[in-house]
């Protein structure tokens, strides 16, 4: 199918006039999500008929001018109310930050922004990932281990929702540690400069501690323990084919495998089910992070009733 009524490019967003207010939603490929399905019905819960979703795909290679751009747009156009960012987490918060009128303890924590909301004194730049983690994992007793393959914006999310109280961190504007935690979290990743990355967040959050574990995925990894928690927060299986699982490696089938992917081959919860483990998608964490993204962007907390209804909205679409 054609994605072109889906989509808007950069340049375009200082213009728009409608139809509707303007959500953008910034991406490398941002036609094929649900997102663009659901929306209206969201838009609808959170009494915003008329708000308007596009896509605005830049690939990850962008110069660095497109994010000062992105944020000038959108603190110039009245016609939109803000974006959604997927894949340019990091870079919009090195580069385009500046321009913000205020930024969030969370963003101030992880350095990345995955929410730009209009402001009548201009953008506010929100990083809601932990927060959406900690819906999806309110009411749940934390496992006492934690596996997870990728380091980077949505594995930092993770590390944040399991270790602090993200609501009273953001209501404080200062790190809050949460009761019950892991025993041990251990992040794997290839790259080491996302490894450097996470330990540097840890170490703003305060949890940089004997109970967290940074590994070079390329080394031998240590088992996978009986009732991890193991979880895929990297592209595979969505964006590029496979899994994370390295050549080797057991998991349990007293395991749980959470793969933060809804949509694509899914190759690592086929692994799971192979070995008998339970396998759990991602769609729950997409429903809670354009949840959080768009109740920061509305001017509304996210509650669990609200949540709930967001789900029930997005539930015929699921794929």
């Amino acid at each position: 199918m054609t994605h072109d009524r889906r989509m808007i490019g950069l340049a375009e967003l200082g213009s728009w006039d409608g139809p509707g207010e303007l959500v953008a939603f910034l991406g490398v490929t941002t036609g094929g999500s649900r997102s663009h399905d659901v929306f209206p019905g969201w838009a609808a819960v959170l009494g915003r008929p008329d708000w308007t979703l596009r896509g605005v795909d830049l690939p990850l290679t962008a110069p660095d001018d497109a994010y000062d751009d992105l944020v000038a747009a959108v603190a110039a156009n009245p016609r939109v109310a803000g974006a959604v960012v997927t894949s340019h987490k990091l870079r919009l918060y090195r580069t385009g930050t500046a321009r913000a009128c205020r930024t969030d303890v969370l963003v101030d924590l992880t350095h990345e922004v995955n929410t730009l909301a209009r402001t009548p004194g201009g953008v506010d730049a929100h990083a809601r990932d932990p927060l959406a983690l900690t819906a999806v994992l309110r009411g749940q007793t934390p496992p006492a281990d934690v596996v997870v393959y990728g380091a980077g914006g949505a594995g930092t999310a993770l590390l944040l929702a399991l270790t602090l109280d993200v609501e009273a961190t953001l209501a404080a504007g200062h790190p809050a540690p949460r009761g019950a935690r892991p025993a041990t979290i251990t992040v794997l990743d290839t790259d080491a400069a996302a490894l450097a990355a996470l330990r540097a967040t840890a170490e703003r959050c305060g949890v940089l501690n004997d109970r967290l574990r940074l590994l070079d995925a390329h080394e031998p990894a240590p088992p996978i323990p009986e009732h991890a928690l193991v979880v895929n927060a990297t592209g595979l299986g969505k964006d590029r084919p496979g899994s994370p699982l390295p050549p080797g490696a057991v998991l349990p089938a007293t395991a749980t495998a959470w793969d933060f992917n809804y949509r694509g081959d899914l190759t690592f919860l086929a692994d799971a089910r192979a070995y008998g483990a339970t396998a759990v998608d991602g769609w729950e964490y997409f429903v809670a992070g354009w949840g959080a993204a768009l109740t920061a962007i509305a001017g509304r907390p996210l509650t669990g009733d609200l949540l709930a209804e967001l789900a029930t909205a997005a539930a015929p679409h699921r794929p």
